[in-house]
């Protein structure tokens, strides 16, 4: 057994034989064994320890020299970061470092030496069964079996780890600390946990190996309807067998099987992000982004919310990490008012908006047109930043030849009609913040200015001394919906500028069009918002009376849920979902709440023309669509000029004010939806019933086509009227 210890112990640390004394040579190697990722004394000591006290042939005398390599190698882990650069670098240790080392040599040779004194003592047999790498189980006494649940805490996060090696969850699972903190998602059915169970040792189902036993464990936790907090995943899946690893078709520069194995891990992620009941739990990739392998680049691009832990940090690092990940993925869709969702991207900008709103810097906000930029800086950074006060400038609403006014005050008599001393909005938001909107509408001139206020928060008025400079504790926020740096490349913005303002840490802002997957959340959200409004409350509260609701209102956005007994119920059609979920929203957060005011607002006045005291509230779908529809009708350059929809003389908006009655809006409003789903169509009925009602059935298509005859819309005319 010393033959077998010397194997996997000193041999693989390289400890030079006893009596021969550490030189630099021998240090500088120890150095580079010490930490080595899979079989570094430095990070197994710990596991190993584990390992031999659970071993049946454990003996006492073992305890004292695995007791001191254990806390000498933890002593030295304090200082890896600066060993590991040394050990690249050729430089000598102090010579603290160097007694720590010898220390460990010391305790590895004591274990040694305990190894071959019980050789000598006639018990090979029972050493042979303690070999560093390959322990026999416990098989009595075997621990009482615990409940899987009753292991985990709910303050435990639950991680399940995908790596082709049982080396990772060996080091997590030997760590007390991190067991503490955490619990495992596993393959098997025991019904105990990993760290409790008899079969553990060698046991393959603690973590998954593949891509499909990812998925199955994933689907497995579904079923039985339990939290996966994250996934702990390597990068390099060298054991795979050919048909165990998951390929990429659609890049076949990559579909080599030595490039498959490297980057398994991405795939495995990407795999796993397509699929719309797991996309948003969190990802760990134990590796460096700087040591990822050639061709990741590819993979990474659209792959959102993958966070990266270099495998060499310690644990404690990588538990910070991880709950530190979570804790994103977890934090609430709506925060003081604003819609962030729950889409791994929109949780990577929360974070940089977390980051950049601390301190002085300035922050970079880009994004289209109503995607909430003034929102974010109202209800998420001013209040982050902790700042006295917040002072707005829209620079698409100044004249040009105020703005440096504006901004920096004046003295009287600076220009004509400058009759008094002004403060300017910069001096107004000292100790606070000052948000500059639609920065790109800035002059040349003024960009200049503002720059050399940037570089040294200094101000002075327009039209004052030099020496009347002050300096002012003012963090500037701006934002707009151009892309600046096409701005530079034009000349129109000034690139030391744009610098300034670190475009690498800019806040992009998505469009609603690439937030699908949050729509229906953020409809729900708005529509609360609207009912609960200055404006819309006094409605509704008028219609709760009429039916003696309980004053609770609840939005249902085609979700099916039940309506809660006494409540009212703000109710969309499945139909009009789908509209909302298909149409391209130009005007993003903006224009759907519009929408959604004008929708909720026609509804309520219904209910008010007809005394109705329905306690659900039905969004008219063909309203809906003859909104959205009117839009996307008036923002197409190419209609033809004859189109069906084109009949009505004017929009439905200008048609509202001139009608007598509510019957004949409803009836102008269902000829103008019917119209403009019939040009959409290109005159097919079954294609009019699927996309307003969802059903191309011969009744329903009977039930158009008679309903477009009783309003005068005759469907052989509008047919010869398609080009």
């Amino acid at each position: 057994m010393a033959r077998r210890v010397r194997h996997d112990l000193i041999k693989h640390l390289d400890v030079p034989q006893k009596g021969v004394s550490l030189g630099i040579d021998e240090i500088h190697v120890l150095l580079r064994r010490l930490f080595d990722s899979g079989t570094g004394v430095c990070r197994m000591a710990a596991v190993w320890g584990f390992k031999l006290r659970r071993d049946e042939q454990w003996r006492p005398e073992f305890e004292a020299p695995m007791a001191a390599l254990e806390k000498d190698c933890a002593e030295l882990s304090k200082y890896e970061s600066n060993l590991r650069k040394l050990a690249s670098s050729g430089g000598i240790p102090d010579a603290t470092i160097i007694e720590k080392i010898r220390k460990i040599v010391e305790d590895v040779h004591e274990f040694e030496s305990i190894c071959m004194k019980l050789d000598e003592s006639g018990n090979e047999d029972e050493m042979a069964a303690m070999s560093f790498f390959n322990f026999a189980p416990v098989p009595t006494p075997e621990p009482p079996v615990q409940p899987k649940e009753s292991g985990s805490t709910a303050d435990q996060l639950r991680i399940l780890v995908v790596d082709d090696h049982l080396m990772s969850i060996d080091r997590l699972q030997a760590h007390p600390t991190f067991c503490s903190r955490f619990s495992w998602l596993t393959l098997c059915d025991e019904a105990c946990e990993c760290q409790h169970c008899p079969k553990r040792e060698n046991c393959g189902m603690r973590r998954a190996r593949t891509g499909m036993e990812t998925i199955q464990a994933l689907e497995k936790a579904r079923k039985k309807d339990l939290r996966v907090d994250a996934l702990l995943m390597d990068v390099r899946f060298d054991d795979l067998k050919t048909e165990e690893l998951l390929w990429i078709p659609e890049m076949p520069a990559l579909n080599h099987e030595e490039n498959v194995k490297a980057l398994q891990g991405l795939i495995i992620a990407r795999q796993i992000r397509r699929m719309p009941q797991f996309r948003n739990i969190p990802i760990v990739l134990m590796t460096a982004r700087s040591h990822l392998p050639q061709g990741a680049a590819g993979l990474l691009e659209g792959l959102e919310g993958l966070q990266f832990v270099d495998d060499d940090d310690s644990l404690e690092t990588l538990a910070s990490r991880l709950e530190s990940v979570v804790k994103m993925g977890r934090e609430a869709p709506v925060e003081q008012g604003y819609f962030w969702g729950t889409s791994p991207k929109i949780q990577q900008i929360r974070r940089l908006v977390e980051i950049m709103s601390i301190g002085p810097r300035t922050v970079f906000i880009n994004g289209p047109s109503g995607s909430g930029k003034s929102a974010l800086v109202e209800h998420i950074i001013y209040p982050l930043s902790q700042r006295k006060r917040l002072v707005t400038l829209d620079l698409s609403a100044v004249p040009d030849t105020l703005v440096e006014s504006e901004l920096f005050g004046h003295v009287k008599g600076a220009y004509s009609g400058a009759t008094h001393d002004r403060v300017g909005l910069i001096e107004e938001a000292d100790g606070g913040i000052l948000f500059l909107d639609e920065i790109g509408n800035l002059s040349l001139e003024n960009q200049r200015k503002l720059l050399l206020f940037l570089q040294d928060k200094m101000v002075r008025r327009v039209g004052a001394a030099h020496e009347t400079r002050k300096h002012v504790d003012v963090k500037v926020v701006v934002a707009t919906h151009l892309d600046l740096s096409e701005e530079v490349a034009a000349g129109r913005f000034r690139f030391d500028l744009y610098m300034r303002f670190g475009p690498a840490m800019r806040i992009v802002l998505p469009s609603l069009t690439d937030r699908r997957d949050d729509l229906d959340a953020f409809v729900e959200m708005l529509a609360l918002k609207i009912v609960h409004s200055e404006d819309m409350a006094p409605h509704f509260a008028e219609h709760i009376k009429r039916t003696g609701a309980n004053g609770q209102i609840q939005i249902d956005f085609a979700s099916g849920k039940p309506v809660q007994a006494g409540d009212i119920c703000v109710r969309f059609k499945e139909a009009t979902r789908e509209l909302f979920l298909n149409y391209a929203w130009p005007g993003n957060t903006r224009e759907l709440e519009s929408v959604l005011d004008t929708l909720i607002l026609k509804a309520l006045y219904e209910l008010r023309v007809s005394e109705s005291k329905s306690r659900v509230i039905e969004i008219d779908h063909y309203y809906a669509l003859s909104l959205l529809g009117g839009i996307v009708r008036q923002s197409n350059d190419n209609a033809t000029p004859q189109s069906s929809s084109q009949m009505q003389e004017s929009s439905v908006f200008s048609e509202i004010g001139k009608m007598n009655d509510f019957a004949e809006l409803r009836q102008t409003l269902e000829k103008r939806c019917l119209c403009n789903a019939f040009d959409i169509c290109q005159g097919n009925i079954d294609r009019m019933g699927m996309m307003l009602f969802g059903d191309d059935s011969p009744t329903m298509q009977h039930k158009i086509t008679v309903r477009m005859n009783q309003l005068g819309l005759s469907v052989r005319r509008l047919k010869n009227m398609i080009p």
